[in-house]
């Protein structure tokens, strides 16, 4: 005879079960067929005289039947997920080489020089300009947006000062900046920058993008996508 630790005689039930030193692996757990064979055998060694009650009965089956649906679901959501991550390796790879908008203020001029980026205007914003600045922290060229509808507005600058010259490229800082309410504010920045690689999500990260000139930054702090 065939027991378990917990006194259970498996074999009568007809589960088998295998000492630990079977060159079989050892069951650790019963699953879906081993409760059928539970349930069943109970119903055949029940007391005719005080057999199970249709309540008990129903329990059991409802039983059964929340382990089969949780399993079911557990497959479909496994597959689920394996959709979403090859879904989300053919979006990272086809990210790699493009421009994406995000918040910052560092940038770096792209092929021909220039940058682009965005402004958002406060409501009742007067006299807006955009400064671009260089490494040492000069003011290269001033853009005056002046008096602007609030909201979003993108904005270029083609690589030249406020003389008309083209300058050498590199990296720039971007400041924004209108009358508020009488004072001068400094408004929010988003810049397009080259997404250079990607790493996709795990378990306890997201995706990320790595961008020329301003490093990593999560895929959902991308407002903008650009070829």
């Amino acid at each position: 005879m065939t027991s378990t630790s917990s006194g259970l005689d498996l074999s009568a039930l007809g589960i088998k079960s295998y000492d630990s030193s079977s060159t079989v692996t050892q069951k650790s757990q019963l699953d879906q067929s081993d409760f059928l064979k539970l349930l069943t055998t109970q119903l055949k060694n029940q007391d005719p005289l005080n057999p199970v009650e249709n309540e008990a009965f129903v329990a059991q089956m409802a039983q059964f039947s929340s382990l089969a649906g949780i399993s079911e679901m557990n497959t479909k959501l496994g597959s689920i997920l394996d959709s979403l991550n090859n879904n989300q390796l053919s979006t990272a790879t086809g990210l790699v080489g493009k421009y994406v908008l995000t918040s910052g203020t560092k940038a770096v001029p792209d092929g021909t020089g220039a940058v682009y980026g965005a402004i958002t205007i406060p409501e009742g914003a007067t006299d807006t300009t955009v400064a671009i600045k260089d490494s040492t922290g000069a003011t290269i060229r001033t853009l005056k947006l002046g008096a602007v509808e609030d909201g979003v507005h993108e904005f270029a600058w083609d690589g030249k000062n406020d003389a008309g010259e083209t300058v050498e490229p590199g990296p720039v800082t971007i400041e924004a900046t209108a009358n508020v309410g009488g004072k001068r504010e400094a408004l929010s920045t988003s810049v397009y920058a080259l997404v250079q690689s990607v790493s996709t999500a795990t378990a306890n990260t997201p995706m990320t993008l790595d961008l020329l000139g301003i490093g990593s930054v999560t895929f959902d702090k991308v407002q903008k996508i650009s070829s």
